[in-house]
């Protein structure tokens, strides 16, 4: 979210990170035998590790097409790699990157937006260039498309708003940086019933019109020495739900932008809702919240650096933490299974029907059932 950006999350990784991931698979930590959780389809190794690399990452995971099932991956190389379901390599494109947030599929096209402030955009089935947008700040999510507009956060403050088949710029939102110390992160932009959702690292949340960018409704959610919001707002029919690094976890009247309750986590970074459970992901911990209420359901410590959202599927909430993918039961938070590689895995999961796609740290994509 800063200039500074990349030292805050170098000095999170190496907090939460002491020691080598263990190897892969690990003992199952439930009853239920390893494989009747996970089984594994195919892996493909799209990085080569370089010379003298110490503790790759691969921030941004997979997106997968619901429509054709195909997988694209952006990595820490800048090649941006697109497969079938089976694992067929459809094509790839060399491009500078890195990349903080996930590739985008949609109408057709795959977009990604990198760190170094420009925007490509390809045809899905081809691979051919279709446009590139250059703009001089960090991408750090994943774009989100909503009919004719393609939205895009940076890490510095602003939420752009492109058109998607042409990438013309339609307007764009800026929140000036406070000129400190910021954590590493941004949220995607949430766009329900022509409204724009965003948090930002001032600890504000903004309801933006998706058409204009005028804005609706500005409230002040977090506060503290971080009161950065890198939590993808969560919208329901009447309510917004965020977390804030300084501690709060809040819903909004999404008319008006007012607190209906607030909860604390401290140093929560990501959130996830799913029914009537917000589940929120701290620096050292899995909450679990009533969303009704924002009552605390249950909280399981973890270690890690959890820079991505969690998945919530079939019961289960699955957390990528760095060294690999924290596997919790949904209703009681309870530890079900960790799932690793071997180098972890720090990039949030796609997930297609039972099919769940997963980039490991040091560059291995790999396609897992759930069973």
């Amino acid at each position: 979210m800063g200039v500074s950006a990349a030292a805050a999350v170098l000095a999170l990784v190496v907090a939460a990170a002491p020691g080598p991931p263990p190897p892969w698979p690990p003992p199952a930590q439930s009853s239920a035998p390893a494989d009747s959780l996970f089984s594994v389809a195919w892996r493909k190794t799209l990085v080569e590790p370089y010379l003298l690399e110490h503790k790759p990452m691969e921030p941004a995971g997979p997106a997968v097409d619901p429509l054709t099932g195909m997988v694209v991956a952006a990595t820490r190389d800048g090649f941006v790699q697109a497969y079938t379901a089976e694992g067929k390599e459809l094509w790839y494109a060399q491009l500078p990157g890195p990349y903080l947030g996930s590739p985008t599929i949609a109408d057709g096209l795959v977009i990604v937006a990198g760190l170094d402030g420009r925007i490509f955009a390809f045809d899905a089935a081809r691979g051919t260039h279709r446009w590139t947008y250059v703009y001089k700040e960090e991408f750090g999510s994943k774009p989100v498309v909503v009919g004719d507009v393609a939205y895009f956060a940076t890490l510095e403050g602003t939420l752009l708003a492109l058109d998607v088949r042409t990438g013309a710029w339609k307007w764009h939102f800026r929140r000036e940086p406070t000129g400190r110390f910021l954590i590493l992160g941004v949220g995607r932009p949430a766009v329900v019933d022509g409204v724009v959702y965003q948090g930002f690292s001032d600890g504000s949340v903004v309801a933006l019109d998706a058409l204009t960018g005028a804005v609706k409704w500005d409230r002040k959610v977090g506060r503290g020495e971080y009161p950065d919001i890198d939590s993808d707002p969560q919208v329901t029919k009447d309510r917004v739900y965020v977390a804030s690094y300084g501690g709060q976890v809040v819903a909004l009247d999404r008319q008006t932008g007012a607190p209906v309750w607030e909860a604390k986590a401290p140093f929560a970074y990501k959130g996830r809702l799913d029914g009537n459970t917000y589940v929120v992901v701290t620096t050292t911990e899995v909450v679990g919240f009533d969303a009704r209420t924002g009552k605390q359901l249950w909280n399981t410590p973890h270690e890690g650096a959890p820079l991505a959202d969690p998945v919530i599927t079939r019961g289960l909430v699955l957390v990528p933490n760095g060294k690999g993918l924290l596997v919790l039961d949904r209703k009681s938070g309870k530890k079900v299974r960790f799932f690793t590689r071997g180098s972890g895995a720090t990039g949030s999961p796609a997930l297609l029907g039972n099919r769940l796609y997963l980039l490991s740290n040091v560059g291995e994509l790999v396609a897992v059932d759930l069973r």
